[in-house]
């Protein structure tokens, strides 16, 4: 294993995420940390807000790293630090939480012992950050609003701790057996507003899993400088199954129930209003106005992880078997 790139850290970690697993790696990765000559501060949130004005302070103290121990949630405080100074100190992530996406997004390994493998590496990238500017808050993953935002609110973290992802799919089955779409207006930097139906809005910064290729939508990129927006409209619990499974098998053209397009700068408003989340939390309700702020946040990445266009790598595909099929086979 090499040595890591990096002289000063500061380790910033949720004692409650992973079911209090976080406390426990962040101790053992400082002291592997500080075996290979770097200098190690260990900080241990207490509340909303300690993340992201350690993450924020992280350069003025002499930091060149800041490692994010937990979840979601946590990640999206340090990057929303980050973002609010410009200092872009290269931040790592070790997932702890729930449903770790940014560390799928970033192709990042699931153990310690890989994540210090990972840091010594020191391959870092430049990524987007999505900014509201009404709220004064930074997400890094996307801001969904309407079925998504009811899905976070039915899914409080004593469950989390209980059952964890299978809190969300509960969630989630529970409130699609219920949609009600709503009157949307989208309006975009050039001045253009789009006006339609639908019970879902995804703007989303960075949607590509791993190693799987998926992605949320099929041109969403974290270094374009423009969010992916992206309206669903699914009355019924077989119409939701069915766009998602176009867009994980990125079978992903303009339907009446799927509509997506870019932008730089998005008011949106709904009638009525509606619940919106970033990143996984709660915040408030429509209407709301984002922009995005290019190469805002440096961020650690796994050796699998690739930037590249959408129509680059693998994609998903579903094949039945020949002896299914009277004609030569195809794809399904």
């Amino acid at each position: 294993m090499s040595m890591p790139p990096y002289e000063r850290a500061v380790i910033i970690v949720n004692p409650v995420s992973g079911q209090a697993r976080g406390l426990r790696l962040a101790q053992n990765l400082r002291s592997a940390l500080e075996e290979r000559g770097v200098f190690c501060a260990l900080r241990v949130t207490g509340g909303q807000g300690d993340a992201e004005s350690w993450s924020a302070q992280a350069r003025s103290e002499g930091f060149d790293l800041i490692v994010a121990v937990g979840g979601d949630g946590t990640v999206a405080e340090v990057v929303s630090g980050q973002a609010r100074s410009g200092d872009m100190v290269p931040v790592a992530v070790v997932p702890v939480g729930t449903a770790n996406v940014v560390a799928l997004a970033l192709a990042l390994p699931f153990f310690a012992g890989m994540a210090l493998e990972t840091i010594c590496e020191g391959r870092c990238l430049d990524f987007d950050v999505g900014y509201l500017p009404e709220h004064d808050r930074h997400f890094f993953l996307m801001s969904a609003i309407g079925y998504p935002a009811k899905v976070i609110k039915d899914s409080p973290r004593r469950l989390k701790n209980l059952f964890g992802i299978f809190t969300y799919i509960a969630a989630g089955v529970r409130n699609a057996l219920n949609l009600d779409e709503v009157r949307i207006f989208i309006e975009d930097e050039t001045g253009r507003v789009r006006e339609m139906e639908g019970n879902t809005i995804l703007l989303s910064n960075i949607g590509k899993i791993g190693d799987l290729n998926l992605k949320v939508t099929p041109d969403t990129s974290a270094h374009d400088g423009r969010f992916d927006v992206t309206v669903i409209s699914s009355r019924s619990l077989w119409d939701l199954v069915v766009v998602l499974f176009r867009m994980l098998t990125w079978r992903y053209r303009p339907t009446p129930r799927l509509h997506h397009f870019q932008a730089e700068r998005v008011v949106i408003a709904t009638d009525p209003a509606v619940g919106v989340q970033i990143d996984g939390e709660e915040l408030g309700s429509t209407p709301l106005a984002a922009r995005v702020k290019p190469s805002a946040v440096r961020m650690v990445v796994g050796s699998r992880y690739r930037p590249e266009a959408a129509d680059d790598g693998l994609r998903w595909e579903f094949k039945l078997p020949r002896s299914w099929l009277k004609h030569p086979r195809r794809t399904v």
